[in-house]
C-alpha cells in the first residue's frame, strides 16, 4: 500500500512493491495475476473498511442531524489520520488502466451512495421533501464527498492542523449551507 500511495499506480512496479514487503515478485504473482488486480483488491478492501468505519460511527451517534454529520465527518478524518496509505490509495487520481479506473469509479459511486443514504435518513425533512429530492440528495452527497476528499489532500500537507479543526471547517462549509436550505432558502428562481 505504501508504494501505491507514495508513487501512484502508474509509477509503482511489482518489483518495488515486493521489495517493500520483503518478498519476491513471484510470490505476489502467486496471489494476483497483475498489478491491476492487486490495486483493485487494495482499493476494494480499504474502501470497505472506510465505509464500515464511518457507518459504525454514524450508527452509534445521537439521533440529531448535526451531531450525526459531525460524527460521520470526524470518522472519515479519523480514518484518514490513522490509515494514511489506505486513504491515499482510495482517493488518488485514478490511473489510465481501464480496469483500475473502472474500480475507482465503482468505489466512488459506492461512497456517494453511502453519503446519500445518510442524508436521506438523517437530514431534516424540509431538505429532502422536494420534487427533485433524489437528485438533490445525490448532488449534496457528491458535494460533501468532494469537500472532504479535497480537504483531506490539503490536510496531508498541513498535518499540524488538528482533526477537530478540519471537521469544524467541513461542517461550517457543508452543514450551515444544508441547514439554510432545510429552512427554505433556495437559489432557484
Amino acid at each position: 500500500m505504501e508504494v501505491f500511495a507514495e508513487r501512484g499506480y502508474q509509477e509503482a512496479s511489482m518489483t518495488e512493491i515486493a521489495a517493500a514487503a520483503g518478498i519476491t515478485p513471484g510470490l505476489i504473482y502467486n496471489h494476483f495475476a497483475s498489478k491491476a488486480e492487486l490495486q483493485i483488491e487494495l482499493l476494494e478492501r480499504n474502501t470497505d473498511e472506510l465505509l464500515a468505519f464511518v457507518a459504525a460511527a454514524v450508527g452509534a451517534a445521537p439521533d440529531d442531524s448535526a451531531q450525526r454529520l459531525r460524527v460521520g465527518v470526524d470518522a472519515f478524518f479519523a480514518f484518514v489520520e490513522q490509515h494514511t496509505y489506505a486513504w491515499r490509495i482510495i482517493f488518488r487520481d485514478p490511473p489510465t488502466d481501464p480496469a483500475v479506473a473502472a474500480a475507482y469509479r465503482k468505489l466512488g459511486e459506492r461512497a456517494t451512495q453511502a453519503i446519500a443514504l445518510f442524508i436521506q435518513t438523517s437530514a431534516p425533512r424540509a431538505l429532502i421533501d422536494v420534487p427533485d429530492a433524489a437528485q438533490r440528495i445525490e448532488m449534496f452527497a457528491q458535494l460533501l464527498k468532494t469537500a472532504q476528499n479535497g480537504l483531506a489532500y490539503w490536510w496531508y500537507e498541513h498535518r499540524h492542523i488538528s482533526r477537530e479543526v478540519i471537521v469544524d471547517r467541513v461542517l461550517e462549509f457543508c452543514w450551515l449551507g444544508l441547514e439554510r436550505v432545510a429552512h427554505g432558502e433556495r437559489i432557484d428562481p
